[in-house]
């Protein structure tokens, strides 16, 4: 499996059977100077990844299994990765992912779009998932994340794919990801491949809400903003609305729905919408909020692999520890709905209308009686709707 942590100042230790002993990446000898050209040797090794002589040293000592791994250069980099004999791949693109982008082309060719899966930016820098060509020619790259990503690499990818004019749609199956109000994403539970894969109904739980307008008047609560009374003007709260699958690519693709970033309080929100949600909160004072991560792309990595040195630590502790630690976070996607400040365009209280009364004539109901009337204390009244009429 690809285990590679570009966030991370750890690298995976290697041990080659090759020298006897452990590769330091970060030389360019990889620490034997009496083996030159051994990087690409074992690059231009093609046997099966067990008969390379290359394994982890971490997990000998610490499990007693042989985990084999293989090596690989990306960007300039070199890494040692662990070899997952399950996988037919090296990249150990899992079932449900695969599942997930099968599903995420067909939605959108059935609606008429293009996709194309697996995309690769120019310059090589972006590679997405599927990249959708909707209505307009607007693009948007389906981003299958299943595994734990970093906010910060979130933040990075995102602004990658925005600097080449994709919109993002990023999504995952776990309500404590990371990524979660940092990029605009959705969220289903985590189903097994074949059930994602299937045509059955697969639904989006996160990262999908509508506008509710309410009048503050009629709540049963006090003012959300002051706590006490009524303000008179309308609160937009943006409840969660799932969505099925299918139809949320191919309304994302149409532009049907809309990302949205929103902020309440402290805290930004990004989600998508129905268009018609947010053409009525913005001609009702409303206002979103800027993202300054999709402006600029991130600057282009170093085509090499000296700097500072990074200390081996097996990814399989990493990943374990991680994972511990993670446990007790709180989910990021509670499905609460999301207050507002009051629009700042007042609502009028409707005034009750004013009836002329005429002289002589009953002024009962709501449409006037009409008949011959006498003057009461109540008005002009006839003798079915005078006071003490009803007790006989």
């Amino acid at each position: 499996m690809d285990d590679f942590d570009g966030e991370t100042s750890k690298r995976n230790p290697v041990f080659c059977t090759l020298v006897n002993a452990s590769l330091d990446l970060d030389r360019d000898d990889l620490g034997h100077p009496g083996h030159p050209g051994l990087w690409q040797r074992l690059l231009a090794d093609r046997r099966p990844v067990h008969r390379r002589g290359l394994y982890c040293p971490d997990c000998l000592t610490v499990r007693g299994v042989s985990a084999w791994m293989y090596v690989y250069e990306r960007r300039g980099t070199r890494i040692a990765a662990h070899h997952n004999p399950h996988h037919d791949s090296h990249h150990g693109e899992s079932d449900e992912r695969k599942a997930y982008k099968e599903r995420y082309a067909r939605a959108a060719e059935s609606a008429g779009h293009t996709a194309e899966v697996d995309a690769v930016g120019a310059d090589g820098r972006r590679r997405t998932d599927v990249l959708v060509t909707g209505a307009g020619g607007r693009q948007y790259g389906f981003e299958a994340q299943l595994s734990y990503i970093t906010a910060a690499t979130a933040r990075s990818r995102d602004a990658a794919a925005s600097a080449d004019g994709i919109t993002a749609v990023w999504h995952t199956v776990d309500p404590k990801s990371p990524l979660i109000d940092v990029v605009r994403w959705t969220r289903a539970d985590d189903l097994p491949a074949a059930a994602i894969r299937d045509d059955r109904d697969l639904l989006v739980r996160g990262g999908v809400r509508t506008l509710d307008l309410q009048l503050c008047e009629r709540m049963p609560a006090p003012c959300p903003q002051r706590r006490q009374g009524s303000c008179g003007r309308r609160h937009p709260r943006w409840n969660p609305r799932p969505r099925q699958f299918d139809e949320l690519v191919r309304d994302i693709a149409d532009g049907s729905y809309v990302p949205l970033t929103v902020q309440a309080g402290r805290a930004l929100h990004r989600f998508w919408a129905p268009a018609p949600d947010l053409a009525t909160y913005l001609d009702n004072g409303g206002t979103l909020a800027e993202d300054d991560h999709t402006r600029q792309a991130p600057a282009p990595r170093r085509a090499t692999h000296r700097g500072r040195p990074r200390d081996a630590q097996c990814a399989v502790d990493r990943a374990e520890r991680r994972r511990r630690r993670f446990e007790h976070v709180p989910p990021r996607d509670r499905g609460e709905a999301i207050w507002l400040p009051e629009t700042t365009i007042p609502v009028p209280i409707p005034r009750p209308p004013l009836v002329s009364v005429r002289e002589g004539v009953c002024s009962a109901g709501r449409t006037h009686c009409g008949a011959e009337a006498r003057l009461y204390a109540a008005g002009w009244l006839c003798d079915a709707h005078r006071p003490g009429a009803n007790r006989r």
